[in-house]
Protein backbone atom coordinates (compact mmCIF):
# COMPACT_ATOMS: atom_id res chain seq x y z
CA UNK A 1 0.00 0.00 0.00
CA UNK A 2 1.29 3.43 -1.14
CA UNK A 3 1.51 6.42 1.12
CA UNK A 4 -0.15 8.63 -0.57
CA UNK A 5 -1.41 8.78 -4.36
CA UNK A 6 -0.70 11.40 -6.90
CA UNK A 7 -1.39 11.69 -10.44
CA UNK A 8 -1.30 14.54 -13.28
CA UNK A 9 -4.21 15.36 -15.57
CA UNK A 10 -4.35 17.63 -18.42
CA UNK A 11 -6.08 19.96 -19.33
CA UNK A 12 -8.96 18.93 -16.80
CA UNK A 13 -10.71 22.01 -14.61
CA UNK A 14 -10.97 21.63 -11.47
CA UNK A 15 -14.83 21.86 -11.07
CA UNK A 16 -14.75 18.65 -13.10
CA UNK A 17 -12.06 16.80 -11.01
CA UNK A 18 -14.16 17.98 -7.86
CA UNK A 19 -17.84 16.47 -9.43
CA UNK A 20 -16.34 13.20 -10.15
CA UNK A 21 -14.97 12.70 -6.31
CA UNK A 22 -18.89 13.98 -5.43
CA UNK A 23 -19.91 11.15 -7.69
CA UNK A 24 -17.24 8.85 -6.59
CA UNK A 25 -16.42 9.32 -2.80
CA UNK A 26 -18.46 11.06 0.20
CA UNK A 27 -17.50 14.90 0.12
CA UNK A 28 -17.12 15.92 3.78
CA UNK A 29 -15.13 19.28 3.27
CA UNK A 30 -14.11 21.60 0.97
CA UNK A 31 -11.93 24.98 0.77
CA UNK A 32 -9.91 26.96 -1.84
CA UNK A 33 -6.56 28.68 -0.30
CA UNK A 34 -5.67 29.94 -3.24
CA UNK A 35 -7.51 30.86 -6.95
CA UNK A 36 -4.56 27.52 -8.32
CA UNK A 37 -5.46 25.07 -5.16
CA UNK A 38 -8.88 23.39 -4.10
CA UNK A 39 -8.05 21.32 -0.97
CA UNK A 40 -11.54 18.69 -0.29
CA UNK A 41 -11.95 15.98 2.10
CA UNK A 42 -13.04 12.71 0.98
CA UNK A 43 -14.59 9.67 2.80
CA UNK A 44 -13.83 6.45 1.36
CA UNK A 45 -14.14 2.62 4.02
CA UNK A 46 -15.09 4.86 6.28
CA UNK A 47 -11.66 7.18 6.31
CA UNK A 48 -11.19 10.35 5.53
CA UNK A 49 -8.70 11.36 2.43
CA UNK A 50 -7.57 14.92 1.96
CA UNK A 51 -7.10 15.54 -1.20
CA UNK A 52 -5.48 18.48 -2.83
CA UNK A 53 -5.85 19.76 -6.31
CA UNK A 54 -2.64 22.12 -7.65
CA UNK A 55 -3.73 23.59 -11.16
CA UNK A 56 -0.50 24.64 -13.13
CA UNK A 57 1.18 22.16 -11.03
CA UNK A 58 3.48 20.99 -14.29
CA UNK A 59 3.53 23.34 -16.51
CA UNK A 60 0.42 25.51 -17.63
CA UNK A 61 -1.91 22.18 -18.85
CA UNK A 62 -1.03 19.90 -16.11
CA UNK A 63 -3.22 19.35 -12.38
CA UNK A 64 -2.32 17.56 -9.76
CA UNK A 65 -4.46 15.14 -7.67
CA UNK A 66 -2.93 14.58 -4.51
CA UNK A 67 -4.43 12.14 -2.29
CA UNK A 68 -2.29 12.33 1.12
CA UNK A 69 -3.30 9.13 2.53
CA UNK A 70 -2.66 5.69 2.52
CA UNK A 71 -6.47 4.35 3.00
CA UNK A 72 -6.87 5.14 -0.42
CA UNK A 73 -9.61 2.60 -2.63
CA UNK A 74 -6.34 2.28 -5.36
CA UNK A 75 -3.38 -0.14 -4.69
CA UNK A 76 -1.12 2.51 -6.60
CA UNK A 77 -0.90 5.63 -8.77
CA UNK A 78 -1.37 4.18 -11.69
CA UNK A 79 -4.14 2.16 -10.79
CA UNK A 80 -5.65 5.64 -9.50
CA UNK A 81 -4.91 6.71 -12.91
CA UNK A 82 -6.72 4.40 -14.53
CA UNK A 83 -10.13 5.04 -13.12
CA UNK A 84 -9.64 8.93 -13.25
CA UNK A 85 -9.04 8.84 -17.60
CA UNK A 86 -12.02 6.31 -17.93
CA UNK A 87 -13.82 9.07 -15.67
CA UNK A 88 -12.66 12.26 -16.61
CA UNK A 89 -11.53 11.32 -20.49
CA UNK A 90 -8.44 13.40 -19.87
CA UNK A 91 -4.77 12.43 -20.15
CA UNK A 92 -3.25 11.58 -16.82
CA UNK A 93 0.35 11.22 -16.05
CA UNK A 94 1.36 9.74 -12.42
CA UNK A 95 4.74 8.23 -11.32
CA UNK A 96 5.83 4.93 -12.85
CA UNK A 97 6.98 3.11 -9.52
CA UNK A 98 5.58 4.44 -5.78
CA UNK A 99 8.53 7.00 -4.72
CA UNK A 100 9.54 5.15 -1.74
CA UNK A 101 10.98 2.64 -4.55
CA UNK A 102 13.02 5.18 -6.37
CA UNK A 103 16.38 3.19 -6.31
CA UNK A 104 17.99 3.15 -9.09
CA UNK A 105 14.25 4.37 -11.11
CA UNK A 106 15.07 6.87 -13.72
CA UNK A 107 13.39 10.21 -11.92
CA UNK A 108 12.01 11.43 -15.33
CA UNK A 109 10.10 7.39 -15.95
CA UNK A 110 6.51 8.26 -15.76
CA UNK A 111 3.25 6.59 -16.65
CA UNK A 112 0.97 8.02 -18.78
CA UNK A 113 -2.77 7.24 -20.05
CA UNK A 114 -4.56 8.42 -22.91
CA UNK A 115 -6.52 7.84 -26.06
CA UNK A 116 -3.47 6.11 -27.61
CA UNK A 117 -2.81 3.62 -25.08
CA UNK A 118 -0.85 3.77 -21.65
CA UNK A 119 2.63 2.94 -20.79
CA UNK A 120 5.91 4.52 -19.41
CA UNK A 121 7.20 7.61 -21.00
CA UNK A 122 10.34 9.84 -20.13
CA UNK A 123 8.73 13.08 -19.37
CA UNK A 124 11.32 15.98 -18.84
Amino acid sequence: MQTDIEIYVLSCPTEQIIAWLETSFTLVGKSTPSSLCSKVTITSDGHDIEVTILEQAAGKRFTSIWFDSDKTPWEDDITCARQVFKALDCEVRCNFQGWEEEGNQDPDLWWRINHHGEGPFIWN
